[in-house]
């Protein structure tokens, strides 16, 4: 098991790494760029379309141990992960024409729920909650909506962090080789030969995603990623000791999740502070609910540059702070007791609060005001003097 993981893995490393210098080429021949401006950090055109290189390699690699172990033909492990390549698919091809043609966030969140569906049919399923203080939680009828939840959460949080360079890449690998090493542990085939594969894809486009990046990954890559991301943690996390099928899946993807939460939150203050100028602010709400999907420059690695860290430092920083989640979530496999766990998740939470309140802090105190949102290409942005709804 470890010889053909090991091997996938330089398989889909291999085969990223050479697609890649081509990938750059034609998108730069064809106009498959990301131009500067607005909340972009980058200053000069970039290919936006790297999701193609990492797509290539996961496949690649995870072709190679289907033929070696016989994954995807195999019932009823078969049926799970043919499941999983089919839906990663659409779900690419959906990033990949948003990246080329533009989609709005709408057909982008409905393939999500499609895809996410898909794999819970296929055997990709929250059924069962088990808490750190013991016990289950049969889900029953709710096991397809919060599956399809966490699965489109999760996707849309590792695509929010693709904000500077090599940042998503990094996290992702950072979390996709916890994911593997824990279901290595376990004797789960699947999940390790999918992780490791996707690991190795991802070190193979990391070199030319740092900064100064060459290439993005583009919603064809983040959409991927975070979508086979969100499927192998159900999938490790099952069968596991009670204190950590929980919360292992929530530690792994910490960062990812409380960015997007932040973002969430922040989001909907705003659209409700604008709201409360107006005769009927939950009226207002429900009208311009699509603004909570619209990029902004509040993020938390936008605000570790506007404290003056180089774009390098930052998402160092943020590296750190991924590694801190994925060595806790680990830790809490290896030790398997549920009130350790429950005391390193506070530990966690506390400092991880400290952290971002600090900055939030830092950033307030400086006077720097937060910007508008940006609208997505084809929608329009409200001027600050104007109430939304009235753009409709």
């Amino acid at each position: 098991m470890f010889l053909v993981g090991f091997a996938s893995l330089i398989v889909a490393m291999g085969v990223t790494w050479v697609v890649t210098p081509v990938l750059i080429r034609a998108a730069e021949r064809f106009g498959a760029v990301d131009r500067p401006g607005g909340r972009k950090t980058h200053s000069s055109p970039t290919p936006r379309i790297g999701g193609v290189a990492v797509f290539a390699g996961f496949v690649a690699g995870m072709a190679f141990a289907a033929y070696s172990t016989g994954l995807l033909f195999d019932l009823p492990q078969g049926v799970y992960w043919r499941g999983l390549m089919f839906a990663a698919t659409g779900l690419f091809l959906v990033g990949l024409i948003d990246d080329l043609r533009g989609l709005s966030f709408r057909w982008k969140f409905a393939a999500q729920i499609v895809a996410a569906v898909y794999v819970w049919q296929s055997g990709f399923r929250i059924d069962v909650i088990s808490h750190p203080l013991g016990g289950d939680l049969d889900l029953g009828m709710f096991s397809l909506p919060l599956t399809v939840l966490w699965i489109v959460g999760i996707t849309n949080a590792v695509n929010l962090i693709d904000g500077l360079d090599g940042l998503a890449t990094g996290i992702a690998l950072i979390t996709t080789l916890t994911v593997g090493i824990i279901a290595f542990d376990r004797g789960l085939l699947g999940v390790t030969a999918a992780s490791v594969t996707l690991a190795g894809a991802l070190a193979g486009f990391l070199r030319f995603n740092f900064n100064p990046a060459r290439i993005f990954l583009g919603d064809s890559g983040s959409l991927f990623l975070g979508f086979v991301l969100a499927v192998t943690s159900v999938r490790g996390s099952q069968k596991g000791p009670t204190a950590v099928a929980i919360l292992v899946p929530l530690l792994v993807l910490g960062l990812p999740l409380m960015d997007t939460g932040l973002a969430v939150l922040r989001r909907t203050l705003r659209l409700r502070t604008r709201g409360m100028r107006t005769d009927n602010a939950l009226r207002y709400v429900a009208r311009n609910y699509q603004h909570v999907f619209l990029p902004d420059r509040g993020h938390i690695h936008h605000r570790l540059l506007d404290l003056g860290l180089s774009h390098r430092n930052a998402v160092l920083v943020l590296y750190g702070v991924g590694t801190l989640f994925a060595l806790s979530a680990f830790s809490m496999v290896l030790i398997k007791s549920r009130w350790i766990g429950l005391l390193l998740v506070s530990v966690l939470v506390t400092a991880m609060a400290s952290f971002v309140g600090l900055l939030y802090f830092r950033i307030r105190r400086s006077g720097r005001s937060e910007p508008a949102p940006v609208a997505e290409e084809g929608q329009q942005r409200a001027p600050k003097d104007r109430p939304l709804a009235s753009l409709r």
